[in-house]
């Protein structure tokens, strides 16, 4: 065994967590079926998470050496069941910006050393050439580590490294479709966002345009004529990143002579931060986009994930966000222990199995209101209420800005 900062780590085999992918194949199946109206057992897709929940504990427990002494800590060994876990070894959501910040910039050495630590991954023996953010998730990138991040508007950015197997599992957010989606190869894409791996919604973005016929960044020159060429060719068109872009859309458009009308199915889907500064609303923006570009109002919705989230919540024509089944939701209490209470409002808390090389069960700092009752769009399981307010104290989301230096 190795030592690093004082913490013993085991050194486990890279595959310890295959034993999760069938259940994880099952999971992603439940997904799609639910997110296009399909009817779902949702007592059995929970039970598929349990085990999903101490498949990983198990592997985490032997390979990220933090995450095995807090575990030892609260007295809670490999064989716990999946309650005990939820109820001792929920983690804030700073697990991801436990760093010095000193060390970006200067000594790429030891932030990997920290990496290591909080995660189940193994970085190269050498970091060589690391000048900056950027050349450093490079070098990683390279033995299969993809750093994403969020924007740090409050100061310092979560670093947050995803295995192959996790990354393709956010690119795909975990299998979440939309009934209505258009199927790959048959839309084109504007991304409201900037190239690159680097944030959550990027990678969202880079799902998307895999499967895109044509791909417009919002950036370059020449949005209006794109637009036109969909809307003349009849090409449904996916509009897809921060609402700060969209705004930027709406602005646009409104100077053109004329109103570009695109076919039936095209849609908009907004997420990320930085919603609270916008000249308009979200449903105004919304409103507008859909006026503009004659795209039915009931397919501009919103999406929420975080930094460290493996999959998204939509939001439905009744304004609530869906929980997909992939991944469980709770309210948590100052101790970070569940709430028992059928619709309680505070702090959330996500169950992620789909996090195979960080720990899953991570608090957020954001309070929501979640509800289990039926929603009256006729989508089972969890919804959280808008809106989806920042605890006191916590800085404003900002992963739908990036910074251009770290971006890929």
């Amino acid at each position: 065994m190795a030592a690093i900062g004082g913490i013993e780590r085991t050194q486990g085999p890279a595959a310890a967590g295959v034993t999760a992918l069938p259940l994880l194949q099952r999971l992603l199946v439940a997904a799609r079926l639910w997110s296009t109206g399909g009817a779902v057992d949702l007592d059995a897709v929970s039970s598929v998470r349990d085990q999903a929940l101490a498949s990983n504990h198990r592997r985490h427990l032997a390979e990220i050496p933090v995450y095995a002494q807090i575990a030892a800590e609260a007295g809670v060994s490999d064989q716990a069941s999946p309650d005990v876990i939820r109820e001792r070894l929920v983690l804030r959501d700073d697990w991801f910006k436990s760093y010095d910040p000193d060390w970006v910039g200067c000594d790429f050495a030891r932030l990997t050393a920290w990496l290591e630590t909080i995660a189940a991954v193994r970085a190269p023996l050498r970091i060589e050439g690391s000048t900056d953010l950027a050349s450093w998730r490079a070098e990683l990138r390279r033995s299969g580590i993809f750093v994403t991040f969020s924007s740090g508007t409050g100061g310092q950015p979560s670093l947050v490294p995803r295995d192959e197997i996790t990354l393709a599992a956010l690119r795909s957010s975990s299998g979440v479709r939309l009934p209505w989606s258009p199927a790959a190869g048959e839309y084109d894409l504007l991304a409201l966002t900037s190239p690159g791996m680097g944030s959550g919604i990027q990678s969202g973005a880079a799902g998307l345009a895999a499967g895109a016929r044509r791909v417009h960044r919002l950036g370059g020159p020449g949005l209006a004529e794109f637009l036109r060429t969909a809307a003349h060719h009849q090409q449904q068109v996916v509009i897809y990143g921060p609402p700060s872009g969209l705004s930027e859309v709406v602005d646009r458009l409104g100077q053109l002579p004329e109103r570009l009308r695109l076919p039936p199915g095209s849609c908009v889907l907004t997420g990320g931060g930085w919603k609270k500064d916008l000249p308009h609303d979200l449903a105004t923006l919304f409103d507008a986009v859909s006026e503009l570009l004659g795209i039915d109002r009931g397919r501009c919705v919103d999406t929420y994930s975080t930094a460290e989230l493996n999959t998204v919540f939509v939001s439905c024509r009744d304004g609530r966000y869906h929980v997909p089944p992939v991944v469980e939701a709770v309210v948590v209490d100052d101790l970070l222990r569940p709430v028992d209470d059928p619709a309680p409002d505070g702090r959330l808390a996500v169950f992620d199995p789909f996090a195979l090389s960080y720990p899953g069960l991570l608090a957020t700092s954001d309070q929501v209101h979640l509800r289990q009752d039926p929603c009256a769009c006729g989508l089972g399981g969890q919804t959280l209420l808008p809106p989806i307010r920042r605890m006191p104290g916590a800085p404003e989301r900002g992963c739908g800005v990036v910074d251009v230096r770290a971006q890929r």
